[in-house]
């Protein structure tokens, strides 16, 4: 084996396999890869329950907002219909309102006779209280259902928090937990890959900083099942070197439009040289 193979091999295996996919090979200027997901969700839940329902199975498409779970909803659906009637409940005010028309004609024809002297003036003083209580039970009837509409927003919200949503779009790659299984605090429902775009990490010999640039196409040759030659753009580079190993890190992105290629496939990249004043 070649010596600068050696050198790349050790620097796979310092670095890790979780923290890289790619190692630089100088000879023939091709960079062994690996197509990587752009993000792995582990889907959890943000409050604890019984699960009901999994409305999805491994390898199936999901997008974002999609509910894919859902715990158990019994409680806060009731819950939900009880303040979305309170909230839609006039009939306090309704009341109030029959009561003050009412009120204000009696005190109108108080004030009539009172002119006449043929009513008290403690009567019209009677009335006009009545009107104001009114006016007061009007407010306070639309007060109470206006917190009865908060309510039930309040309700909707906490049913929604049981209703298990992919923050992504991709490929469910595995199901963690049935219908009946308790979620309790960091427990995965399941696993969501995103796909489109894919990431491929390249481990970058020191000598190269400076000849790659944000933007750069890159050439990356898959192997089979796909074998074919697919361009990727460098969309990070790190801004350190590693001392130990005197290597860089760079990121080249690869779109991937209906999740035609799959990740883990093996891979080689090159990077065209930039020299000085030609970029």
């Amino acid at each position: 084996m070649p010596l600068t193979h050696k050198i790349a091999l050790c620097v796979l295996a310092w670095l890790g396999s979780s923290a890289i996919s790619a190692a630089w090979a100088d000879d023939g200027g091709l960079a062994a890869c690996l197509l990587k997901p752009k993000q792995t969700i582990q889907l959890g839940s943000p409050v604890f329950g019984v699960l009901a329902q999994v409305f999805v199975d491994r390898s199936a498409p999901v997008k974002a907002g999609e509910i894919v779970a859902k715990l158990d909803t019994s409680v806060e659906e009731a819950q939900v219909a009880l303040d979305r009637f309170r909230a839609a409940n006039k009939t306090e005010i309704e009341m109030a309102q029959t009561d003050l028309s009412w009120n204000q004609r009696e005190l109108r024809r108080l004030r009539n006779l009172a002119a006449d002297r043929l009513a008290k003036a403690s009567e019209v003083d009677q009335y006009e209280a009545k009107v104001a209580q009114d006016l007061i039970a009007i407010r306070k009837a639309t007060a109470d259902q206006k917190t009865a509409a908060l309510e039930a927003e309040r309700s909707e919200r906490q049913l929604q928090l049981k209703l298990i949503k992919s923050p992504i779009n991709g490929i469910v790659t595995d199901v963690k937990l049935s219908p009946g299984d308790y979620i309790y605090e960091n427990t995965p429902i399941m696993t969501i890959d995103q796909l489109d775009p894919l990431y491929i990490d390249l481990v970058l010999p020191a000598q190269r900083y400076g000849s790659v640039k944000m933007g750069q196409v890159a050439e990356v040759h898959l192997a089979a099942p796909i074998g074919s030659v697919v361009p990727a753009t460098v969309d990070a580079v790190d801004a350190v070197v590693d001392p130990a190993s005197d290597t860089f890190r760079v990121r080249l992105v690869m779109h991937n439009p209906g999740n035609r290629i799959p990740a883990g496939i093996r891979c080689s990249a090159s990077l065209p040289t930039i020299t000085a004043g030609s970029g």
